[in-house]
């Protein structure tokens, strides 16, 4: 691609040609400041904080919208560009409320930063501010506020331009400008709460973290989206221990700048339920508490008495505890018939946009692993219901609540001589197992996801999980050691090293190389 060169200031960078003058910046690692501007969106030059001065040009220009060209010089600190934005400034904040300390978007506001770094002077407006809607409801996930709102019209843009649902639109003029519902429309698509995510103000909140956490005290721990196997890559947000939000994290090979609603909020399933913290066992007068000795002897000779095998992983599961489960199975039984859950949804065209139709994240970094037998998981559901198998091993999923077939596979998990779940709590298909095991969370591990279209991703455990559960990995391994099998993994980290020695799509990998952004797998390298 053609490339100019050309001085931003007194720096000479090289940039492409057709690039802007705050494109070529941010390249550059130069920020300019901006509200309207966003890199993923159309360009709408209204709010005219990104005002550079470029040379032979006989006033102030938009970066947005300004190509660079070859020798072009241009400054972005002289004294005519730090009084426009200080007047800039001034203008935005002449009817804004100044209620920044009730203000849920205080710590990540751009108003405040920029304010803080272009202005800080006292306001010189004596009349009376305009004043606007307070707290309307634009959707089941979307708060407005009118007096914070500075008509980037960013959230208008995305709506017309990403998701094509226009639910959103300005009107009015001059003081009375304001951003309206269409009448008869709801903020309710499938990539709606990413208008709150592009809101550089306090204007757009999301109902579902507001007022919970100042944002200062989260703990921002990147890591990949569990809802689907798009794998979205996000920042899983904490406090106290407990995930409060998750954000998008910019990925342009995956998710770009986006997240949808159903992956964002797909944390409260896991951290909105009764923990299991103690390994059960079934006695005459049901389920009681044991120790994990005997409940993974309990289990492993359970299991191994009683083939032949189901063992069903969960697609949330990563690929590393795939790996050991996978070889577990095949100690427990000769031939067992070992699937990932899988169930899909029909999407939407605006779901298109990012979902996947199924609900399993690694569905196919766990095939890898060798989670797979003769056949798929319908073959493998049908066989249970048949009665074709005399024990069962199912970890991280409640199929009695999750499939539409549930009674029948209720019914088909009774008749079993014996069953072992391992899960995060006790769920219906927990309840009938002989053998329960406590594990944990996305949130609460370490290691890796392939998504759909065969990207390596890291996860991250952003919270520590409570006392009394175990790992998936680390269960597996123990029950390896059930089997005579001599473990040394200590860490994810070391079962991801003997996959990157065992598994030919994953041959030479290592946590550095795949990185925050993940990597991209060749599938010349296929497991044989």
């Amino acid at each position: 691609m053609e490339s100019v060169k050309l001085t931003i200031d007194g720096r000479e960078i090289e940039a492409a040609k057709g690039k802007t003058v705050i494109q070529a910046a941010a390249e550059a690692g130069i920020a300019i400041p901006h509200y309207c501007y966003h890199p993923k969106l159309s360009i709408a030059g209204n709010c005219r904080m990104c005002l550079v001065e470029i040379e032979k040009m006989p006033r102030l220009q938009i970066a947005c919208n300004t190509q660079v060209t070859d020798g072009m010089a241009v400054k972005t600190e002289s004294p005519k560009v730090l009084e426009a934005r200080k007047a800039v400034m001034e203008f935005l904040l002449i009817n804004h409320p100044l209620d920044c300390p009730i203000c849920d978007q205080a710590g990540e506001c751009w108003l405040q930063d920029y304010y803080m770094q272009h202005d800080l002077t006292g306001s010189r407006f004596e009349e009376r501010k305009e004043h606007d809607r307070k707290r309307e409801t634009f959707g089941p996930h979307v708060v407005f506020d009118g007096e914070r709102c500075i008509k980037c019209t960013r959230c208008v843009r995305f709506l017309q331009e990403v998701t094509h649902t226009d639910e959103l639109t300005v009107v009015n003029r001059s003081d009375d400008s304001t951003i309206a519902l269409f009448p008869e429309k709801i903020l309710d698509n499938p990539l709606s709460v990413n208008v709150v995510d592009v809101c550089p103000v306090g204007a757009l909140t999301d109902r579902d973290f507001r007022f919970k956490v100042r944002v200062w005290y989260l703990k921002k721990t990147p890591s990949v989206c569990p809802g689907c196997s798009t794998g979205c890559n996000i920042s899983v947000e904490t406090y106290q221990n407990r995930i409060a939000r998750f954000k998008p994290r910019i990925n342009e090979e995956v998710n770009s700048h986006w997240l949808c609603d159903e992956g964002r909020y797909s944390f409260h399933g896991l951290t909105e339920v009764e923990r299991l913290t103690t390994p059960m066992i079934r006695q005459e007068g049901g389920l009681a508490p044991t120790d994990w000795e005997t409940a993974l002897k309990a289990a492993f000779s359970g299991l191994r008495a009683a083939a032949p095998l189901a063992a069903m992983l969960s697609g949330r599961n990563t690929n590393e505890e795939a790996f050991l489960f996978a070889r577990l199975a095949k100690y427990i039984s000769a031939q067992p018939a070992l699937e990932v859950f899988y169930r899909e949804i029909e999407l939407t065209e605006v779901e298109k946009i990012l979902k996947s139709p199924d609900r399993s994240p690694n569905f196919r970094g766990a095939r890898d692993m060798g989670v797979s037998s003769n056949g798929d998981f319908e073959m493998l559901l049908r066989r249970l219901l048949e009665g074709k198998f005399h024990s069962a091993y199912i970890v991280g999923e409640d199929p009695v609540s999750q499939l539409p077939e549930g009674d029948e596979v209720k019914s088909a998990l009774e008749k079993l001589s014996f069953l072992v779940v391992q899960d995060i709590h006790l769920s219906a298909t927990a309840k009938l197992a002989h053998v329960v095991l406590p594990a944990t969370h996305f949130g609460e591990k370490e290691g890796t996801y392939t998504n759909r279209k065969g990207r390596a991703q890291r996860v991250c455990a952003a919270v520590v999980p409570p006392a009394g559960a175990l790992q998936d990995w680390e269960i597996f391994a123990r029950l390896l050691t059930q089997a005579g099998e001599k473990i040394s993994y200590s860490t994810p980290s070391e079962v991801f090293q003997a996959i990157s020695h065992n598994v030919p799509r994953y041959e030479g990998l290592t946590y550095e190389k795949i990185g925050d952004q993940g990597l991209q797998l060749s599938d010349e390298k296929q497991q044989p």
